[in-house]
């Protein structure tokens, strides 16, 4: 009973440190792309170009996590706080110039993408038996949460003048607030640290060297890589239909983000219920399906923006479904980890190729970033998710392929 205590308080210090942390993540990562639009006027392809400082630390994020293999999972979680803060304090206090505004982009977005793996590797050592699928949709519902009270207060921010992002680059209110909340979710994790010291040993076998790489594991990682090519709709250019398509600013992509995240909090629970119920297999062929038809829908949406079909109300409408059903569909990466869970032989192959995916993801993100940006702006906006739709078809080969293994 003592022990069953012990692990449902460790698992409420990891909701609360975790859930500020995305909480953060709603005024800092989250909006960067008006950042970046409103502070340094970029275009559609300097927007994806700037895809490569953003997205590389998913690339050497695993190279770090491999330097670091003395520290514990926690540990680790702790530095990637860390290095959020340092970010959101030099963007939000220090007003830098376009190249040096890079280098701190690289230094949060790399806290943050060290997170990502080291996160959902805490969560499975929480959860019960069985029940993996269950917590994390659990932890992702409350995040979902976390996000959407941040761009309540994000959209009433810049509505009403408290938050802003200005040409001459002063000061940027929302990345202060984010350095703040950064700072109370590294307490809690310190708190989880000291009263469950066992969470922060990395379960090695020491005889290993290096990344325990498998031929098993191809198809997680054929996965991850891309669900990285997919990224870029929701993180790039779902946001820049409503930034430059439309013509709107943060306060609507925020108010579009409390809709969106309003919807994942139902939606990403039932993922992980779906999951322990009907496992990974089924998990892919409903992403493939669900996802493909979110994609084909947004081009067919912004073909009708950009044709002139669709104007006014109508065009608000069809960019706003579109943006929220690419928000929502971004939790079923729950599926990949529970697909590396499956294939894995040891809890330790589990958190090291999780970062390696993240870096596999990654290597597609700043690899086609440029490229999707110049389909979006020469061969045409539509074009971009109808490649999203296509790599779908990926997702269910793997599933055939699980059910040939079976």
């Amino acid at each position: 009973m003592a022990e069953q205590m012990k692990k449902e308080r460790a698992r409420r210090l990891f909701l609360i440190a975790f859930v500020l942390f995305t909480f953060a993540n709603g005024f800092g990562g989250s909006i960067i792309s008006n950042y970046f639009k409103g502070v340094y006027q970029v275009d559609s392809v300097q927007r994806g170009l700037l895809e490569i400082p953003r997205e590389l630390p998913g690339v050497v994020g695993v190279f770090v996590i491999t330097a670091l293999s003395g520290c514990g999972n926690l540990t680790l979680a702790m530095i990637s706080f860390c290095l959020y803060a340092v970010g959101m304090f030099v963007l939000g206090l220090l007003s830098p110039g376009y190249l040096l505004m890079q280098l701190f982009v690289f230094t949060y977005s790399l806290g943050d993408h060290i997170v990502m793996p080291v996160r959902d590797a805490i969560a499975m050592d929480l959860a019960d038996e069985g029940k993996t699928g269950t917590f994390l949709g659990k932890y992702r519902g409350y995040a979902t949460m976390g996000s959407m009270a941040a761009s309540l207060l994000v959209f009433i921010g810049f509505r009403y003048g408290a938050f802003w992002f200005r040409a001459d680059r002063s000061i940027v209110p929302s990345f202060c607030v984010s350095l703040v909340v950064v700072a109370a979710a590294l307490f809690f994790l310190w708190r989880l640290r000291r009263e469950v010291p066992a969470l922060d040993v990395r379960k090695h076998d020491e005889k290993k060297k290096g990344l325990p790489l498998k031929k098993k594991y191809i198809p997680y990682y054929i996965v991850t890589g891309v669900y990285g090519f997919q990224k870029r709709m929701r993180l790039v250019f779902a946001p820049w239909i409503i930034i430059e398509l439309l013509a709107m600013g943060a306060d609507t992509v925020a108010l579009l983000g409390i809709v969106a995240h309003f919807g994942s909090s139902m939606f990403a629970p039932q993922i992980g219920k779906f999951l322990d119920r009907y496992g990974v297999k089924k998990g892919l062929v409903l992403e493939s399906v669900t996802i493909g038809a979110i994609f084909l829908y947004a081009a067919w949406a912004v073909h009708g923006i950009t044709s002139g079909v669709f104007t006014g109300r109508v065009e608000q409408i069809f960019a706003f479904t579109a943006y929220i059903f690419i928000m929502i569909a971004d939790h079923f990466n729950a599926v990949h980890v529970m697909l590396m869970k499956k294939l894995s032989d040891s809890p330790a192959d589990v958190m090291e190729n999780l970062s390696f995916g993240l870096s596999v993801d990654h290597v597609l993100a700043v690899t086609v970033s440029g490229l999707l940006g110049a389909v979006w702006k020469f061969v045409g906006p539509e074009w971009v998710f109808v490649l999203g739709a296509a790599v779908c078809l990926v997702h269910f080969g793997v599933a055939v392929w699980l059910g040939k293994r079976a």
